[in-house]
This record gives C-alpha cells, structure tokens and sequence, in this order.
C-alpha cells in the first residue's frame, strides 16, 4: 500500500494522512492522535506541540501490509528532527540519493532533508514504535552552548543555515535515551501536566543526544558516503560481532567477513552506531551481563564468564564503570 502527500507542516501531515486513508483525527488542546483504520494499521501517530519551534512525534503502528508514505520536505519546521527507534525497522529514501538510511530498534538517528522529496516503508506484520523530535535547527544550537565548533562539519552548517543537502547519521541509544524514550510512549498524565512533562522528557532526551555526540573523538565525527551495499555490511558486522561476543573476531577478521576495509567498517560504526566496533561489542557484553546477574541464577565469575571476561576483576572494573555499581551490588538490588 503506498500514501503520497506534499507538506508544509506537520498538522498539513496529519490532514493528508487523514484524508487519503479515511483515518480518524483526535484533536486536544496540545496535540492530535492520527487513528488508522484497523484495515491497514493497528495503531496510531500522535503529534505534541512541546513549544515553539519544538514538536514532538510519536508512531506506535503496525501495519496489516507493507506500507509506504511519501513526503516532500519543504519548511525547516519538519525538514530537521532526532528519531528514537524502541520496536521494529523502517527503511527511508531520499529521491536523487543513492543511500537509503535504515532505522532499527534501539537505534536513533539524526536527519536533515529542506526541499527534498523521499519515502519511508514500513514492513507488514511488524510493530514499529519511533519518538521523533521535530524542530528548527537553530533550536538545538541552544543545547550546544558554545560546544558548537565540536560537532560534525555538515551538522554545524545546517544549523546556520548553510546546508540544503540530505543529512543523516545513525547512532546506538544508551540505556538512558531509551528510559527516557519509554517514559514518553507511556506519558501516566493529561492536560497541561501531559504537555509539561513531555516537553521536559523530550528536552532531556536532546540532552543525552547531545552529551552523547560531544563525547565522540572530533576525528570520527566526519560523515563518510558510503553505498547501499556497504550500510548493509556494516549492519551485518554488528550481527556477525554480538552473536560471537564471547569470542569475537578480530577487526581485521571482521572486515574480511564483510567485505569491507577497515577503514571504512570503522567509520561505518560511528556514523551508524555511535560508537567504535568494540564499544558497540563492550556495550552487548554490559546489557547481556546485566540480564544475567537480574535472574540471580550464576555468581559473578560465572556471568564474567559467559560475556566473554577471563577475569572476574577485569569484568567487575568494566560494569562498574559503565553502570556505576558493582556487579555485586546491581544483582543484589534486582
């Protein structure tokens, strides 16, 4: 099934939507809910004014079909925004790109297209949740403070209003985005507290966004074009490393599996993950230890060993320091 619609602003999005697939409109004082029909999707899009200049998306769907929606990005107030993928993938293209930019659970990503036209397709049978982050660049330049001069080159020109291209890059949510993300799918309030809490959630959502990219080497923040072909190598790297995370492969090994250069695996990761290769493989290690200390059945040599750690100390060191308590202590407390 494909939806085409030309757009200005999100409430022209909503009315478009609304009027091409006989979808229900929910209007209250701060936002609307998009309600689809149950013949082509279980679920709903749902659009907060948080302030000027600063809207809020949230896509909780699952389509009965593969499902298609084109747009044209024509003002700056839809053109810029962060997306929070918690459940399912989706696929986007922007027409006269080569590269596609993929958006897969637990993955954010950050995306730039004035005056362009693109798609974005939704698989069938498949629930995807996405909190979206709608704004002016020059908003998020008041996050930056004078950090400005560290982010990406391409990133530093949107904001000044000096880049008309397409702009993405792709990067691995932290436990603390996803929290975050999470508390604003399930908002507990109504009425102005809703909208006070949302704006607060979103705006501290921009704040690990932005802490995140500040703590990347100024080295690997340049973007890197890489073909369709090659995003996918890289995402298939990440599959091959945590389904070997006990014993991975080296970086060399890695990069012949793939069929890609080193170089290029390791910028790919940065741009698309956030992060190196071994801090996307030290980071699957963390998560995975932390859900084996919460079933309490293994002491902790054996969850150091069963993520890959020879040494209880050197495992016990590494979660400490990416979750700020022993191992010891977060099993107690679970």
């Amino acid at each position: 099934m494909k939806v085409s619609f030309s757009v200005s602003d999100l409430k022209e999005l909503f009315a478009e939507v609304s009027q091409q697939t006989d979808s229900a409109i929910i209007t209250e004082k701060y936002e609307q809910v998009l309600k689809f029909p149950s013949l082509i999707a279980d679920g709903w899009m749902r659009k907060v004014q948080l302030r000027p200049g600063l809207e809020l998306m949230v896509h909780d769907l699952k389509f009965q079909d593969n499902f298609i929606l084109e747009a044209e990005y024509n003002e700056l107030n839809i053109a810029f925004g962060i997306g929070f993928c918690i459940t399912g993938s989706v696929v986007g293209k922007i027409y006269g790109v080569d590269e596609e930019f993929y958006l897969a659970a637990n993955q954010g990503s950050l995306g730039f297209a004035l005056k362009q036209k693109g798609s974005m397709e939704f698989q069938g049978k498949q629930r995807i949740t996405v909190v979206d982050l709608i704004m002016e660049p020059m908003m998020f330049s008041t996050f930056l403070d004078s950090e400005e001069m560290h982010i990406p080159t391409q990133f530093q020109q949107i904001i000044n209003g000096k880049y008309n291209s397409f702009y993405i890059q792709n990067f691995e949510m932290n436990s603390l985005m996803k929290m975050a993300a999470q508390q604003i799918l399930h908002c507990p309030y109504q009425g102005l507290t809703r909208q006070l809490y949302l704006e607060s959630k979103g705006i501290e959502i921009l704040a690990y966004y932005n802490e995140l990219l500040l703590q990347q080497p100024i080295s690997s923040r340049q973007v890197i074009n890489l073909k369709p072909d090659e995003i996918s190598r890289i995402y298939y790297a990440k599959e091959i490393l945590f389904k070997n995370f006990k014993n991975p492969p080296s970086l060399i090994e890695l990069s012949k599996l793939v069929g890609l250069n080193d170089y290029k695996l390791k910028a790919g990761f940065r741009q698309y993950f956030g992060n190196t290769v071994f801090g996307c493989l030290h980071d699957y290690r963390m998560e995975e230890a932390k859900k084996l200390l919460e079933t309490k059945k293994l002491n902790i040599n054996q969850v150091a060993r069963s993520v890959g750690y020879a040494s209880e100390t050197s495992f016990s060191s590494a979660f400490r320091k990416k979750f700020g308590v022993s191992p010891s202590v977060y099993r107690a407390c679970s």
